[in-house]
């Protein structure tokens, strides 16, 4: 059996469709019929920038993608044939597992179940991110897991997510109100009402000059954790700033520093891949945790929101478009591709 994959042949050429052959499961792995495949920024990166590295080459790229589970591995218990999943790529898996063809394999703990009706639109726009979010707000920062089968609790912190229309920022400002802490975030006015449903504290318009989005940060604080989920120099100055107002302290960002950047000595700048801290063995009931139980639960009781979807048409030879959008950047949006188009 075969299949078609976008296959990157050489650091930053764009996808060529060429035939495969279809792979067996592995005892812990399960193979899926792909049927929506979900974009990052990162991978944008890694298509065009060749950031970070690819191993070898030719390559089958992805992050996170949803269809039917076609085949289970001899261990897989959790899962069977005939379900709909979503599904974020574990750490250093060969082509097989790139999501960026129309057959793939997946580590059984990194897929979620999702309803047999439902959408996929919604999963496969936000499983990409939720090992990152876990990473780093209860993993790394020590944060406060949500429990969503229990009333939200109050613990009376509060925390500053910078860009809560970002991919990380919106799922980030649910997960920690979720948990029980006051989020006070950004976005602009066209994006207000989406920001709305996240139940954040503040909405600061981040479309102000900077003194003044400062001020307005500095109003609503002070703040018990800085998150900046947007991280590119003109953000990194403010949420910077506003730490070093209160005192200092560590700002937790998404991206390396991208040159030399205006940041008080009294201000740490944290910065780590979150998105594999969990697929490290000894981080694997974390990582368990966050797929197979607050993410599951959360899609099961519809308690997470995602932000809309733009697909882009041709199937598998979308991917180069859909890479193209986003290099010229996109605002609370996700980009899917359907690889069966």
């Amino acid at each position: 059996m075969s299949h078609l994959a976008a296959i990157q042949e050489s650091p930053k050429a764009p996808f060529v469709i060429k035939e495969v052959p279809t792979p067996e499961p592995g005892e812990d792995e399960i193979l899926i019929r792909n049927e929506l495949i979900g974009l990052v920024p990162v991978d944008m990166k890694m298509a065009k920038y060749g950031i970070p590295p690819i191993a070898s080459y030719p390559a089958i790229l992805g992050n996170s993608f949803g269809g039917i589970v076609t085949a289970v591995g001899s261990a897989v218990t959790r899962l069977e044939v005939g379900d709909k999943v979503a599904v974020n790529r574990s750490f250093g898996t060969g082509n097989h597992h790139g999501p960026f063809q129309q057959f793939a394999l997946a580590k059984a703990r990194y897929a979620a179940k999702v309803s047999s009706d439902a959408d996929l639109h919604g999963p496969v726009g936000t499983i990409g991110n939720i090992t990152t979010i876990v990473a780093m707000l209860s993993g790394y920062m020590g944060l406060q897991r949500p429990d969503l089968g229990k009333p939200r609790p109050e613990n009376g912190q509060k925390i500053l997510v910078y860009g809560g229309t970002s991919s990380v920022g919106f799922l980030a400002t649910q997960y920690l109100v979720q948990a029980g802490y006051d989020v006070v975030t950004t976005t602009s006015p066209k994006n207000r009402s989406l920001v709305s449903v996240l139940d954040a504290i503040q909405v600061v318009d981040h479309t102000q000059d900077s003194r003044s989005v400062l001020d307005a940060l500095l109003a609503h604080g002070p703040y018990d954790n800085v998150i900046d989920a947007i991280s590119l120099p003109g953000t990194t100055k403010i949420t910077a700033a506003v730490l070093h107002a209160q005192g200092g302290g560590k700002l937790y960002t998404l991206l390396p520093p991208m040159g030399p950047e205006m940041i008080p000595e009294t201000v740490e700048r944290v910065f780590q891949p979150w998105a594999t801290a969990l697929m490290e063995e000894k981080d694997a009931d974390l990582g368990n945790w966050a797929v197979q139980v607050y993410y599951q639960q959360a899609l099961e009781r519809g308690k997470l929101a995602h932000l809309p979807t733009i697909k882009v048409p041709g199937g598998l030879v979308g991917l180069n478009d859909a890479c193209d959008i986003l290099e010229r950047g996109v605002s609370a949006t996700k980009v899917v591709v359907d690889p069966r188009e």
